[in-house]
């Protein structure tokens, strides 16, 4: 039987934490071959959010954000990731095009052009409520912005122009491990292989 005709129910039991983030309490009760399964689960709410990969089609670069995350701290002992520029569409973005434009001038001082949508997908499905809608955008040297569209204060950010060729290799050999990085590379590399050496 497929799984969509499985049953199941969800109740909230209780916020357990609010702050940048929700983390609320759920119980879940499915109902699958005949008997009954129930289960508790953390939910992790913080918003939706939007990540860009700019690309200069003359040059064929791109630019990433290395920054400092916590969690890969607590699991590799250094937390300074190569990453996508992203963070969470807010009430101000007209869509996530729009977030991504955003992101794009907060955190790596550029300003983007022809952004374009490559997928929308959940990071963590297992954990968080996010959905990730990922794009890219072209750049060239002039579009650098000189000032104003600074970072968020707690964010340590270098940002770092690479070639798509060595990007693809570091997805490669496992020197990049920022899964939204990794799909905006990949939309790129299928809809622009000419950009593409290997």
């Amino acid at each position: 039987m497929p799984m969509a005709e499985h049953r199941y129910s969800v109740r909230h039991v209780k916020t357990a934490y609010r702050g940048f983030m929700s983390l609320d309490l759920y119980e879940a009760t499915i109902e699958l071959d005949g008997r009954t399964t129930d289960m508790v689960r953390e939910v992790h709410d913080h918003g939706h959010g939007a990540c860009v990969l700019p690309f200069d089609p003359d040059r064929r670069t791109c630019l990433l954000v290395r920054q400092l995350r916590l969690p890969v701290h607590v699991v590799e002992g250094n937390g300074l990731i190569l990453e996508a520029a992203a963070g969470l569409i807010d009430k101000n973005d007209a869509s996530p095009a729009d977030g991504a434009r955003r992101e794009a001038a907060e955190e790596l001082r550029y300003l983007v052009r022809n952004v374009t949508p490559v997928g929308t997908v959940y990071p963590i499905p297992g954990m968080v409520t996010e959905l990730m809608h990922c794009f890219v955008a072209e750049y060239s040297a002039g579009d650098k912005i000189t000032e104003g569209f600074d970072a968020d204060e707690d964010e340590v950010i270098e940002v770092e122009e690479w070639s798509l060729d060595d990007l693809w290799r570091a997805w490669k050999d496992g020197r990049l491990k920022d899964g939204k990085a990794a799909m905006c590379l990949m939309g790129l590399k299928l809809e622009r292989p000419d950009l593409f050496t290997v």
